[in-house]
This record gives structure tokens, sequence and C-alpha cells, in this order.
């Protein structure tokens, strides 16, 4: 009877761990993984209401902000032109959702 040598599993774990760390170091570098702490991702910007025919309407800047809203399922969706990629629910000060119709335009009363 033929004994069988034993295979040294060492090599084997330090190539999965190695392919591991590299993929993430990849992933990482070009912009696939974030790493953001809670603080960091709650507050984006503010945002106010400025109602048609009050005194802050005339006080508006004429250069455009840097975010795009868009509507998406029926909630509204902003968009970031800053930083690539940064999206996310557009929320009122109770962190409910601000919904949106895409098909209908508010009439003034």
């Amino acid at each position: 009877m033929s004994e069988k040598q034993e295979v040294n599993k060492l090599p084997y774990i330090l190539t999965a761990l190695g392919t591991l760390f590299l993929t993430m170091g990849l992933l990482h570098f070009y912009g696939y993984l974030n790493f953001a702490r809670e603080e960091e991702g709650l507050l984006v910007a503010e945002f106010s209401l400025v109602t048609i025919g009050s005194a802050e309407e005339g006080q508006l800047q004429a250069r455009a902000a840097d975010h795009v809203a868009e509507c998406v399922d029926g909630v509204m969706i902003l968009h970031d032109s800053r930083h690539q990629g940064l999206s996310g629910l557009l929320v009122d000060s109770r962190q409910r959702v601000v919904r949106c119709n895409a098909q209908s335009v508010p009439a003034v009363r």
C-alpha cells in the first residue's frame, strides 16, 4: 500500500488571503468601496422652501446649486454633481421621504 504525502496548505491559505486583500485594495482604489462613518453620511446639504410671491423670492442667487433632483419611483432622489456617485433620498427635518409625481405640475391657486 502506498502512503499519500501530506500537502502543505500554508501556500494556499496565503494565496487566498493575498488575493482577498489585493481585490479589496483595487476596489477601494477605483471607488467601488466607500468606507463612511454614520456621522459623515447624515447631512449632505440643507435646503429651504421659498414660496412664490414671498420676499425671499427676489433674493435668490443666479448661479444654480450643485445638486440635481430626479423623481424615481415616486420619491425624490438628489444627486450631487461635485462628488461623482453621491446620491440620496431627499427627506424633511423629521427624516420623512419627500414624495414626487413626475407627471403632474402643481397648479397655482
